[in-house]
């Protein structure tokens, strides 16, 4: 990406702090090559599935990023074809007109026109396929490490014998942690391809985040590969350099054609839930 960084906003937002300086510096930055952000997911969930659809801005952009309204989207699978309409009240967001559950192995396409152009394009295309394989949740385990004063998930599920991808949330009374890139986990299953994952540890939940009685919900969801590597590239991009003043990393990939940013995602989704015990700490 040269001398130019962009900020992708989305579901997963990031947070930057800058610390003071003993001196000032005002940074002419080009805010010329805006582009279109794609933020969608399809999944096996039975509901209204949706997009949303933003533009890039400068890296230090201190608000939430502009939204792209009075756009025509349709989303189509190999049975149908939706017209995702705008919500009101919310601009940016499109989402279909019926509740309905993704299948595994289906294609989904993404076409968008926008009312105008950004970046020279006013038409904008995805795909994805939902996996047809993916784990089987048995239960979900809270284990407490009193050194650091956190809660580790541990994940009992049985992976397929085919190469699978999954990514990992978390939700505490139905409201989501993992709202960041840095707080999602991806992982490929080569350690556990075939087998019980064994207490595999997929979340960190800090000791003040929860209590007894609340209710911890483990949102597995199985992915393909670029996706993977989408997530990947993002948590690099996203995180800290080492070292810190090291070159930016690769340009984070996209599915949307015609140089729009982020990515339409299909997703086969399972879930386990506990209840935080009286005890959590064991003390």
């Amino acid at each position: 990406m040269n001398t130019k960084r962009i900020l992708i906003w989305s579901v997963f937002a990031l947070t930057m702090s800058l610390g003071s300086c003993t001196e000032r510096y005002d940074i002419k930055l080009d805010d010329t090559n805006i582009r279109l952000v794609v933020d969608g997911i399809v999944s096996s969930d039975s509901i209204k599935h949706g997009v949303r659809l933003t533009t890039s801005t400068s890296y230090f952009f201190g608000e939430a990023p502009p939204a792209v309204s009075e756009a025509v989207v349709y989303l189509e699978d190999d049975n149908q074809r939706r017209r995702l309409s705008e919500v009101d009240g919310k601009p940016g967001y499109y989402e279909s007109q019926d509740a309905f559950a993704g299948q595994p192995g289906m294609n989904y396409k993404l076409e968008i026109t926008l009312n105008q152009p950004i970046g020279e394009y006013d038409r904008y295309n995805a795909e994805n396929r939902m996996p047809e394989t993916s784990g089987i949740i048995d239960s979900i385990v809270l284990e407490y490490r009193e050194p650091f004063d956190f809660y580790l998930l541990n994940l009992f599920a049985v992976d397929p014998p085919t190469v699978d991808f999954y990514k990992f949330d978390a939700f505490i009374n139905g409201k989501i942690i993992t709202d960041t890139a840095s707080r999602s986990l991806v992982v490929d299953d080569r350690f556990f391809n075939g087998n019980n994952t064994n207490g595999l540890g997929v979340m960190f939940i800090r000791g003040d985040e929860i209590k007894a009685g609340d209710t911890i919900t483990l949102l597995l969801s199985a992915i393909n590969e670029d996706y993977y590597s989408f997530f990947l590239e993002l948590r690099t991009e996203s995180g800290p350099s080492n070292p810190l003043f090291s070159g930016p990393p690769a340009n984070v990939r996209s599915n949307v054609k015609e140089g729009a940013l982020g990515y339409f995602a299909a997703t086969r989704r399972a879930r386990a839930s506990l209840i935080v015990p009286e005890n959590p700490k064991g003390n």
